[in-house]
């Protein structure tokens, strides 16, 4: 159920029931040469249909924006900021806790937003609701090692070839091309991280200053398949549909 396809009314006698609403939480960036800019919205938006079909869980309209300071260099990125991501959160959570939803599920599709819902979901916790972040890539990898990945690689892009595969653009696939390290002893070894005696430090930098190339991780997306994207996309869904079903028994505190 879409929040912005409800009358006042109907949206009301779900709340004298129910206390559960989703929020797709994406971005606009890079995701290497091969992937449109959409990933990050496009994926959770695949998935709240998808959800959609297991539970009846209203669903907020969704936020294509994100907070990606640091890939502003590639074009077509546009970065929100964290202040910005952080009021237009408060604003619409209020409103929810408003009209009666004690439980509020962000279905993110971006790892730049996380510190941000981190604040949010602690100042609603404050309030007595309580802030779920349903990072879709983390779960995927956990549901089964083998989906995990990095940015823009074989995870995301398997994932936007069940979405689409028209968005993905096969022959620019190019390879990682970390450069610019920043020294001999501290080569860069993926995203914000250089690398002394084994140990990884992070060093924030604008993407464009350690890779030519959007897509950073282990996962090649050469070897991404539309078979994959769908079995992951279906077990996280599945995942999903279990995991609200039993929010009932969720006791908040």
């Amino acid at each position: 159920m879409r929040l912005n396809e409800m009358t006042d009314w109907e949206t009301e006698q779900y709340f004298q029931e129910n206390d559960t609403v989703i929020l797709t939480i994406g971005c606009l960036e890079s995701h290497g040469s091969h992937n449109v800019l959409g990933v990050d919205t496009l994926i959770p938006e695949k998935l709240l249909s998808m959800i959609e079909e297991r539970t009846e869980v209203i669903a907020a309209p969704g936020i294509p924006y994100g907070v990606c300071e640091d890939m502003t260099s590639f074009p077509g990125t546009i970065s929100i900021g964290e202040d910005c991501m952080y009021m237009l959160l408060t604003r619409i959570t209020e409103g929810l806790l408003q009209h009666g939803a004690k439980k509020i599920l962000f279905l993110n599709g971006h790892g730049g937003n996380i510190p941000t819902l981190n604040r949010v979901c602690i100042e609603l916790n404050k309030r007595g609701a309580l802030g779920v972040q349903l990072n879709w890539w983390v779960m995927a990898g956990q549901l089964n090692p083998k989906w995990a990945g990095g940015h823009g690689g074989g995870e995301e892009t398997a994932a936007m070839l069940a979405v689409n595969p028209d968005l993905v653009k096969t022959d620019h696939i190019r390879s990682m091309e970390l450069i610019n390290d920043l020294g001999d002893q501290f080569p860069t070894i993926g995203f914000d991280q250089i690398e002394f005696k084994g140990v990884g430090i992070p060093i924030p930098r604008e993407v464009t200053r350690y890779t030519s190339n959007g897509w950073i991780g282990p996962d090649d997306p050469k070897d991404a398949t539309a078979a994959w994207g769908q079995e992951m996309l279906t077990a996280v869904a599945d995942y999903i549909g279990d995991f609200i079903k039993n929010l009932p028994r969720m006791v908040l505190l």
